[in-house]
């Protein structure tokens, strides 16, 4: 992309003058003796740099102060070494720079599920610790995370009375029940009352709320109806010290599969800034061993007053800005998602909800035009969960109409891009619009597992069965020049690990390891150098870190990744073997911060 090119050139210098030996100046005349630099480390092994010119030559690289000093050959690597103060690694599998994860949730998913109570269980198991939780503590709200939407589905088409159930467990507390996706959650009537949702006033902008045959809410809400009950009955759900657990649980998450760079795609959703303070502490402590960017989300039901929302980011950048927290990121969601029918499509859904022939469409044009052109003048950047093609092509137009008003200098992005059109593809590449793409995501669901085979049915039964065989593009995006960077929306679509390697392995061959289904959409398969990409340096980019970070490159922080096996040139059948390798080390700023320990879990797979 053009500005990604123009930011290369422009940190070229710099590089120059440190792979000479980190001379004291750039300005020396030519014929200076070069003083021997001692490297706290160098490293052997195959690798992949990110940088295309230097891949063919890198066989190792050398390390001072977290930062890449030399790469290069063997031989001049030895220069570097000195015995008893450069540590020396010998590795025999393959290094890739620190990854970025591009949008997901584990921080504000993974990590808080990891403190709060009745999370990741089946909604008959969260209403027995519900249950044991008010006869054991004074409780005073309740709200888990992680329950399967399919294991509902039947109930809620039956229009099941969820409220009234959880209200006779739980009566007077209000309890909220998210599922899996953060895309629908049960509630009581307490809470729905607190929310002020009942049968006189059963909407909420932007979302669903399902109702019995006499016009009372049923409990069960979709979308933004979500956002406006947790907003409206939770209040701060865990204390400091849970949330600083969440916060290293998440890191560590990250760190074992790969990531040094992370998108927290949503870092208010059930508190203001209880995860902006864990995260910022834990920089100022120095035990931030990732880059993390974060992003507040401004809800639909806040459309009149966005600027506010908008200015209460200021503040929140002008407190917990940090040396590796981010907090400059505005999260929208333009739609639902397809599954359900409130994802926002160009054509009708078969079996449309009343009203809603074409989704959930939760925002006018002017109202996303205003938003991101005012978010970016205000030095905020957006990211957009974008699940129908005219979703994306909406916020396409907000983009376009910011950076027009904004001299383009931001890098918005629209994240999953489901059944993106061509045209809006080529307009992505013509405004250096960068796309957050579920890479982990491009397979079949269909399996021989029943209730998975019936939900994908349905929904291609519901958008067509060639909109839904279009899916997620990637090399379509590529081949037009579009950067895309790799997401997984962990844990909202957990089928499989997200680790880099499973990440590698669907993204080549469109096909999971614990799938049986048929490779999907082969046109949109990736090569494994194309994958890592996207993992890497254009990860970076869509962070603006690419002069920083994402490529093993002189001047750059020594962020890697020391896997077992070289698969860098893996063809056919051997690509379908990249989930069996290993991260052994993840390395932040030329530190170890991760290493595999197959002994001290053995149920899990990495272990750090």
């Amino acid at each position: 992309m053009k500005k990604c090119k123009i930011t290369k050139a422009a940190f070229a210098m710099p590089t120059v003058c440190l792979a000479l030996g980190a001379l004291a100046s750039c300005g020396e005349k030519q014929g200076t003796e070069i003083p021997k630099v001692i490297a706290d480390l160098v490293v052997f092994s195959n690798m992949y740099t990110a940088e295309e010119e230097n891949d063919s030559e890198a066989q190792a690289f050398a390390v001072k102060d977290g930062k890449y000093i030399f790469v290069g050959s063997k031989e001049d690597a030895d220069k570097y070494i000195e015995e008893g103060k450069t540590e020396v690694i010998d590795h025999s599998g393959l290094i890739v720079p620190g990854c970025t994860e591009g949008h997901a949730h584990y921080f504000d998913g993974t990590g808080l599920s990891n403190q709060l109570i009745g999370c990741n269980q089946s909604y008959e198991e969260v209403l027995v610790t519900l249950e044991n939780e008010v006869k054991t503590h004074q409780i005073t709200q309740f709200v888990s995370f992680g329950w399967n939407t399919v294991s509902l589905m039947q109930r809620r088409a039956a229009k099941y009375n969820f409220a009234d159930e959880i209200e006779s467990i739980a009566p007077g507390i209000p309890v909220v029940l998210i599922d899996n996706a953060g895309h629908a959650a049960v509630c009581n009537r307490t809470a729905l009352e607190m929310a002020g949702v009942t049968k006189e006033n059963p909407t909420v902008r932007g979302g669903e709320v399902d109702l019995l045959d006499d016009g009372t809410p049923t409990g069960y809400v979709g979308d933004q109806a979500v956002f406006y009950m947790t907003d409206k009955t939770i209040s701060r759900p865990l204390n400091d010290d849970q949330y600083r657990k969440a916060c290293i649980f998440a890191q560590n998450e990250l760190l074992r599969y790969g990531y040094t760079n992370a998108v927290d795609a949503f870092t208010n959703m059930y508190d203001p800034t209880g995860l902006y303070e864990a995260i910022k502490k834990m920089d100022d402590d120095n035990e931030l061993k990732i880059n993390v960017a974060e992003c507040f989300n401004i809800k639909s039901f806040d459309s009149k007053v966005y600027k506010t929302r908008v200015d209460e980011v200021v503040d929140i950048v002008d407190k917990y800005t940090g040396k590796h927290c981010n907090p400059a990121y505005i999260k929208l969601f333009a739609d639902g998602v397809v599954e359900s029918g409130t994802g926002w499509i160009s054509h009708t859904y078969k079996n449309a909800l009343p009203g809603k022939e074409h989704g959930n469409i939760i925002w006018e044009q002017p109202e996303l035009d205003a938003i991101v052109t005012y978010a970016n003048f205000k030095g905020l950047t957006v990211h957009t969960h974008t699940f129908g093609d005219a979703a994306c092509h909406a916020m396409i137009d907000s983009y376009v109409t910011s950076n027009a008003i904004n001299d383009g200098k931001f890098r918005n992005s629209l994240d999953h891009v489901r059944n993106i059109k061509t045209e809006d593809i080529d307009r992505c590449a013509e405004n250096d619009i960068p796309v957050a793409a579920n890479l982990i995501w491009h397979y079949d669901y269909s399996t021989t597992d029943p209730e998975a085979k019936a939900v994908r049915d349905k929904v291609m039964d519901n958008i067509g069965e060639d909109y839904y065989m279009a899916g997620y593009p990637m090399k379509s995006l590529i081949d037009k020049g579009v950067l895309i960077s790799s997401s997984t929306d962990a844990p909202a679509a957990m089928d499989i690990e997200g680790n880099i390697l499973n990440v590698i392995e669907v993204a080549t061959t469109g096909k999971a390891y614990n799938n049986d289904a048929a490779p999907f959409a082969t046109h949109e398969l990736l090569s494994v150098k194309e994958a890592l990409k996207a993992l890497t340096i254009d990860g970076a980019w869509l962070l603006g870190l690419e002069n920083e970070r994402g490529s093993i490159k002189v001047g750059k922080y020594a962020d890697f990744v020391m896997i077992d096996k070289d698969f860098l040139n893996y063809k056919g059948d051997e690509l379908g073997t990249i989930h069996n390798a290993k991260i052994l080390k993840t390395y932040f700023e030329g530190k170890n911060v991760f290493t595999y320990n197959p002994t001290s879990n053995p149920d899990s797979k990495f272990v750090s």
